[in-house]
This record gives C-alpha cells, sequence and structure tokens, in this order.
C-alpha cells in the first residue's frame, strides 16, 4: 500500500505570489479610497443631501407650526361660536323657567319646594293658554291628553309629587336630587309646549 501523499507540498507554497495578487487586487480600492477626486464628489454629493434634509426638516418644521396656529384658531372660533349659541339661548330662556331652574339648584330645601309650585303654575297657565278647558289642572291634564300632547304622563307625575308637597307640607320630604328630577319631568312638558 502506497503512503498517501498530502493535498499541496508546504515546499513549492510561494507565499510572496500570494501576498503579491492580494497587494495587486487591493491596491485599486486603495487608490480609490485616497482619490481626493472621489472624496470631492462624495462631498458634493453629502452637501446636496444635507442640504436637501436641512430643506425637508424646515419645511415639516413650518407646516406643523402652521397646522398648530390653523388647529387654535379654529379651536377659538367653535368655542366662541358655542358661547354665542349659549349667550343666545340663556338671552330667549323664559325668565320664569330660569328663575325655577335658579331656585331647582339653590341649597335649601325650601327654595326646591318653591321650584316645584312655580314649574307646576306654570304648567297649567301654559296649558290654558294653548286653549286647553279645565277648572282644576287634573281636567287640565286629560284635555291634554285627548289632544294628544305627548308628554302628559311626565306632566301627571310632576303634578303628583307637586300635590304631596302642597297638601302634606313639611311631612313630605323633598331632596335636592328629587327636586331636578320632577323639574326634568315639568322641563319634558314645557319643550313639548315650546315654551322653552
Amino acid at each position: 500500500m502506497q503512503p498517501q501523499q498530502p493535498l499541496f507540498d508546504p515546499t513549492f507554497l510561494n507565499i510572496e505570489y500570494f501576498f503579491d495578487k492580494f497587494s495587486n487586487s487591493a491596491q485599486p480600492i486603495w487608490a480609490s479610497i485616497t482619490d481626493p477626486h472621489m472624496w470631492q464628489v462624495i462631498g458634493i454629493i453629502s452637501t446636496c443631501i444635507s442640504i436637501l434634509c436641512i430643506f425637508i426638516i424646515v419645511f415639516s418644521l413650518v407646516r406643523m407650526y402652521e397646522i398648530q396656529v390653523f388647529d387654535k384658531a379654529e379651536i377659538e372660533h367653535e368655542i366662541n361660536e358655542a358661547l354665542a349659541k349659549d349667550k343666545e339661548r340663556d338671552r330667549n330662556l323664559n325668565p320664569r323657567w330660569k328663575y325655577i331652574l335658579t331656585l331647582v339648584e339653590s341649597p335649601n330645601e325650601s327654595d326646591w319646594r318653591i321650584a316645584i309650585m312655580e314649574a307646576d303654575t306654570l304648567m297649567e297657565e301654559s296649558l290654558k293658554d294653548r286653549g286647553l278647558v279645565g277648572n282644576t289642572m287634573a281636567e287640565l291634564l286629560e284635555e291634554a291628553r285627548s289632544n294628544g300632547y305627548p308628554s302628559i304622563q311626565s306632566a301627571w307625575d310632576a303634578h303628583l309629587i307637586r300635590n304631596k308637597i302642597a297638601h302634606e307640607g313639611q311631612n313630605f320630604p323633598v331632596t335636592q336630587v328629587e327636586g331636578r328630577r320632577v323639574i326634568k319631568l315639568y322641563q319634558n312638558v314645557f319643550e313639548d309646549l315650546e315654551i322653552i
């Protein structure tokens, strides 16, 4: 059996040849890296890209500022419009209804009772102004039911609380929450009658 021969014989390995080949292939790369003309071209391209990026950043900042100014003006316009509508609504608000709302927001229980009594009186007058006939509130409400007023059940519920306040006095306790609920029932009627 013959001895196996190595893949290459180190005696004939020419290291200088490999370094020469490596040096020859790396030389153009090194020449291009150290070429001043190439660096000038890269500098010009980099400068152009930098100027373009700065322009884009400045343009974006200006547009963001313009958008913020526009949004602020739009929001202020909306707020002013809403405030003007509120003032107009307050100006057109029935003064008696405004007084009733003031009473029901008072911290005193007696004011809540007065608010309910005043609202019931306003409802009675409003029903009579609509041409409904009746000597009592019950008759007026029945007449309103027969004429198709949709909020009559609210009127009945509110009027029953008013009767308890009128007949039982201080024995019938009224909380502010209950007072607001009853005034809301009257509000349904008044909106139906288009007096508020």
